[in-house]
């Protein structure tokens, strides 16, 4: 059914209602979901939003409509990833870049953190790591868009949240910066001012990559629509200072206090919550359902209140600006991430309409200690206003999927492969309505039911599934159908029995998908790349962990079927291909009846997880490799990056043309041509350490604890030889070795905190959290030489207030407290063609 309502602008609203219902046939431990599709609805493009400029000089107009971005007048799906330039070297933005837009970025959105600027009023700094200007242009350089998040008031585990000192000590009414009628301080529009003067020629009107400016954040009302009035107020001194881009934007959460006329909100989810004052294990988080409440009650629950009931539907589109990327571990928080965990909150928000996915953050950072060296810059209880909260003092890993030190995570391959499908499929999916069928279970507590939506228009579409939650098992789904009625058709999918979703296991399933004139009606199997050869498509797919794959077309649009891995079987209607063995090797070629040629590549998801699509001396390639590889249109350069291995393999298609000695072609595995990498560097040396510790003054210290832990962080910036702590000195090389990019140090500690100290200054830290804490030598390498290094730990009492992780190693903490295990040494190649 399908509900309108008229609203105050006079155009309708309609909320989709999919009356679905469960067949359980219990003999075949089946369970059939009947889904009715909607008709259409129309897109309102009208004056819902004030836009700024938004058609570039050489034509380019990015717009919006009520449901979806459009770029020259076709739906647009951008994927958005959070960076700190003012947290990071600036000798290494260029690398970051790439290594996001590798992973599918192609918006990123950063932080203009005040207090880095302007810790000392009235004297701006746009120097070294904090020249936003030289970050921009290299954002244009790499054509990938940026937006600006502006503040005044930024947060980002920030101190004050980015406020300087200075600036928060006038205040009076702490963490609400909504005055009564809201009003804006002075020192903002000069704030405003000096980052116009570096935004300048560089918006979208320019030719530039900036598209979208965030004012402030998080801004909660103190009473009645002060919080709406305030974030009006900032834009207007944004347009004042020359700010004008396609879109001004503002956080959703936690309550309605947008002008929804001059920003658009934006939205998030995490899937946890370590900002969260007390330390209990948490509740199933309902973003990992099919709901329709774009709040995140989590975000920011340790200082924001939110308001009852569920956000509207909404006159804008469904864009989201803090998804989790990862999560900051707080002092009395410490979680640590799977895949999974962050990936099905990514498949519930697209699955419920989502046209934009931003991450926040997708590489980690640094906080910078202060321009003197005298504070620290993280969030603490120790602010001029205190936090809930403590941060460590220099880490902002955030275990995104590019680490503080430009290091991989695992799951940043589990990214880059939903990208692909966005990449491919995004534009297509953007005006797809979004309908939650009525058989979804009716809250976050129940696990039996499937969790699933559809994505369609015209008959055509996605279906959405997730059965993973964070720390809970999920039944598994066995005997899976869908009978889904499109108005012209009853499309079965499987055409026969059904198939199994097992826990932890989410995806997509297309149907009634237009490939190069050939209809396929479903397929079990996910979507990923899509990649244009000069005389055939080539469609990637993955099976999905449980899920036997199977493929289904119109019988009516083949004029021919070549199947390899795989066996063919044909009725009147339809030809289907079963028995797949996913592989390099495992192929569907098909012709439509008017010629038109396409691959159907099915891999093993561990194979598609380490694709790359790079346009390599101008040939859309396809990479396969488990390494960080990333490509630099501007010089022609593909870089790939080996921790530990000096000799692997990379495959590609189509094959590659170069003359490159340390790259030997090999044999071909289906489509692809192999190649094997091999360096003549070795690394087989290691740091060693020794405890320099006033061994009498740690056990005395240990017993006035009296088996409790501090409840907050002892250690500081500076290297306190009178601190009772556990120090080690490290031995460091006094260079890197000829023939390798880096040494990645893996310091395998136990205790409660972790530092690194170089000549007596804190250079990096760490919570404990049963992993072993990361350290770089090439970002340290101007230390090496004279530099002295000493880890120092804090020790783990027994009784602490501190949530960990199920299974976290805590038997230490009865005896040892801390304790430096050792330190594995793992040496970085590098290989560039």
């Amino acid at each position: 059914m399908i509900l309108c309502l008229l609203g105050k602008e006079k155009h309708f609203y309609c909320f989709i209602i999919i009356f679905s219902c469960s067949i359980q046939l219990f003999a075949q431990k089946s369970v059939q979901h009947l889904i009715t599709l909607p008709h259409k609805v129309d897109f309102v493009s009208d004056n819902l939003f004030k836009q700024g400029i938004h058609i570039s000089p050489d034509g380019k107009d990015l717009s919006l409509n009520n449901y979806h971005l459009t770029l020259n007048a076709k739906a647009y799906f951008p994927v958005m990833g959070e960076f700190h330039y003012s947290r990071y070297p600036r000798a290494e933005w260029e690398e970051a870049i790439l290594k996001m837009k590798a992973a599918g970025i192609t918006v990123v959105a950063f932080y203009d953190f005040w207090i880095h600027h302007e810790e000392q009023k009235g004297h701006f700094r746009f120097d070294d790591n904090r020249d936003v200007k030289y970050f921009i242009q290299l954002l244009a350089k790499h054509q990938l868009y940026g937006l600006a998040r502006i503040g005044p008031w930024a947060h980002g585990e920030a101190r004050n949240g980015g406020f300087p000192d200075w600036f928060l000590k006038k205040m009076t009414n702490g963490f609400d910066r909504v005055t009564k009628n809201g009003s804006v301080e002075p020192e903002v529009k000069i704030w405003y001012e000096k980052l116009a003067e570096q935004f300048k020629g560089l918006y979208f009107k320019d030719g530039g990559p900036i598209i979208g400016i965030q004012v402030d954040n998080e801004v909660g009302a103190r009473t009645g629509n002060d919080g709406s009035k305030y974030l009006s107020a900032l834009k207007k001194i944004a347009l004042e200072e020359g700010m004008d881009v396609p879109l001004y934007v503002a956080t959703g959460w936690p309550g309605p206090q947008i002008p929804e006329d001059d920003l658009l909100p934006l939205w998030g989810g995490y899937p946890d919550a370590p900002w969260t004052q007390n330390t209990k294990d948490l509740p199933p988080n309902n973003l990992y359902s099919f709901i329709t409440d774009r709040r995140d009650r989590n975000i920011g629950n340790d200082v924001l209140k939110y308001t009852e009931g569920q956000t509207p539907f909404y006159r804008h589109p469904f864009l989201t600006v803090e998804l989790g990327g990862g999560m900051q571990v707080t002092y009395h928080r410490r979680p640590t991430l799977k895949a999974g965990d962050l990936l099905a909150i990514d498949y519930t928000r697209l699955g419920v309409g989502a046209n934009m996915l931003g991450y926040y953050v997708f590489h980690g950072t640094q906080h910078p200690l202060s321009w003197n060296q005298e504070f620290s810059t993280e969030e603490s209880k120790s602010n001029i206003f205190p936090y809930p909260n403590d941060y460590p003092k220099i880490s902002y890993d955030f275990e995104a999927p590019i680490t503080e030190w430009g290091y991989i995570r695992d799951y940043y391959h589990d990214f880059k492969l939903l990208h692909q499908f966005i990449a491919s499929y995004g534009n297509e999916l953007a005006p797809m309505l979004a309908t939650i069928p009525s058989d979804n279970p009716e809250n976050e507590k129940d696990f039996k039911k499937l969790r699933y939506s559809i994505r369609s228009a015209e008959g055509a579409g996605y279906i959405f599934f997730n059965n993973y939650i964070r720390h809970f098992d999920m039944a598994n789904q066995e005997g899976v159908s869908f009978l889904i009625n499109t108005g012209k058709e009853q499309l079965r999918i499987p055409q026969k029995g059904g198939f199994n979703i097992p826990n932890k296991v989410y995806g997509i399933i297309p149907f009634n998908k237009n490939m190069g004139g050939v209809l396929m009606k479903y397929a079990l199997a996910h979507p990923a790349v899509v990649l244009p050869q000069s005389n055939e498509t080539l469609y990637t797919f993955y099976a999905m962990e449980g899920v036997k794959p199977e493929f289904s077309f119109d019988r009516a649009s083949i004029k021919s079927i070549k199947v390899t891995g795989g066996k063919i079987n044909k009725t009147k209607a339809f030809i289907s291909v079963v028995d797949l063995a996913a592989g390099k090797n495992c192929m569907i070629k098909i012709q439509s009846l008017t010629g038109q040629n396409s691959t159907i590549l099915l891999l093993k998801k561990e194979e598609a997880l380490h694709t790359y699509v790079f346009p390599i001396k101008g040939k859309a390639t396809l990479l396969m490799t488990d390494k960080l590889a990333f490509y630099d249109e501007a010089k022609d350069k593909l870089t790939i990056r080996s921790l530990g291995e000096n000799r692997f393999n990379i495959w590609t298609f189509p094959a590659l043309t170069t003359s490159n000695q340390e790259l030997k072609t090999l044999k071909k595995a289906g489509i692809f041509q192999e190649y094997e990498v091999k360096f003549s560097a070795a690394y087989a040396d290691s740091v060693t350490f020794k405890d320099i510790s006033n061994s009498s003054a740690f056990n005395q210290y240990l017993n006035s604890l009296e088996g409790k832990t501090p409840d907050g962080p002892t250690y500081g910036i500076l290297h306190n030889t009178r601190f009772p702590y556990l120090n080690y000195e490290i031995n460091m090389p006094k260079s890197l070795p000829k023939g390798i990019r880096d040494l990645k140090l893996e310091l395998n500690y136990q205790g409660n905190t972790a530092a690194i100290y170089a000549n007596h200054i804190l250079i990096a830290d760490n919570y404990y959290v049963g992993e072993p804490m990361v350290f770089s030598l090439k970002r340290n390498e101007s230390l090496l030489k004279d530099g002295t290094f000493i880890f120092q730990i804090t020790p783990l009492m027994h009784e602490a207030k501190i949530h960990f992780e199920p299974n976290t190693p805590l038997s230490f903490r009865d005896k040892e407290h801390a304790i430096l295990k050792n330190i594995k040494v793992i040496p970085e190649f590098e290989f560039v063609l």
